[in-house]
């Protein structure tokens, strides 16, 4: 997913170009770019906000306490901006993702040598390795089919020593954040590392409500690059807008016992038009 992520971590709008990464090998439902270095090299300055980092550097410290040699598994990793941060506060930090691109910023980074990175995805990593499997960026949103979902969810499962948590979130449906998800509300112009600005912005293009997995959108990202060049008409992605009894129901199919769902990332609770579902779940 990467025209114009405008994730803007922590909000409501989609990461225009983000795959499903890392965490199973499916067929993709989208048409992405995350394995183009000009992608990845602009990924980090179009998703700012800190709101969902500082939530999960919170849960990994609450979680670690008494845990020698803490491990977390990143799925969908990218650029490990996450990942360095808690490898930076002393965890045992693993992120896989599938486009190489991502992780060579990811390895680049500052103190990007402190994690292990895998170019691949979930069902590379091995058994029992991780005390906390995140999935960030609304990375649960891209299996659309409850299969492709199951299957994510089984992986976590298996990645997980008994007593680990998987924590993740999902955007409300209630919260319908598709109707902002246009040209007008979501336009920003950022400075480029390579010098001169960019512009970017979302188009939300197909809405199915009437799906009984939940509702499904399309949308687009658009770059124009400080060349003048245009990118992103040729893309797009589709997500899923979960209601939480079948998030919730789908967790515990999978063998696992939810112990937390919040409605923010400060820990309010779900409401039946907040932005986020976020859950937390432990294997027993």
């Amino acid at each position: 997913m990467h025209s114009c992520d405008v994730v803007w971590r922590g909000k409501d709008q989609p990461t225009c170009d983000r795959e499903a990464r890392g965490l199973v090998s499916i067929d993709r439902v989208t048409m992405n770019g995350y394995d183009k270095p000009s992608v990845a090299r602009i990924y980090d300055i179009k998703n700012g906000g800190r709101a969902d980092f500082d939530f999960y550097l919170s849960l990994a410290h609450e979680l670690s306490r008494g845990v020698d040699g803490f491990a977390v598994l990143d799925v969908g990793c990218g650029t490990g901006a996450l990942g360095v941060e808690l490898a930076h506060s002393g965890h045992r930090v693993t992120g896989v993702d599938p486009a190489e691109a991502m992780l060579e910023m990811a390895r680049t980074r500052p103190g990007g040598d402190g994690p292990t990175w895998i170019h691949g995805y979930a069902k590379d990593v091995p058994d029992a390795s991780a005390d906390l499997v995140i999935m960030t960026g609304h990375v649960a949103q891209y299996f659309v089919t409850d299969g492709a979902w199951a299957t994510v969810l089984r992986h976590a499962h298996r990645a997980l020593r008994a007593g680990g948590r998987i924590a993740f979130e999902s955007r409300n449906p209630g919260n319908r954040a598709w109707e902002r998800w246009t040209r007008d509300n979501t336009t920003r112009t950022l400075p480029h590392p390579d010098g001169g600005h960019f512009t970017c912005w979302v188009e939300s293009l197909e809405v199915n409500e009437d799906a009984p997995e939940g509702v499904i959108e399309t949308h687009r990202g658009i770059t124009v690059h400080p060349d003048g060049t245009r990118s992103g008409d040729d893309t797009s992605e589709t997500l899923i807008l979960r209601r939480l009894d079948r998030l919730t129901s789908s967790v515990e199919a999978a063998g696992l016992t939810i112990e937390h769902a919040y409605g923010d990332w400060s820990r309010g609770p779900v409401t039946e038009t907040g932005i986020e579902h976020i859950l937390i779940a432990r294997r027993d």
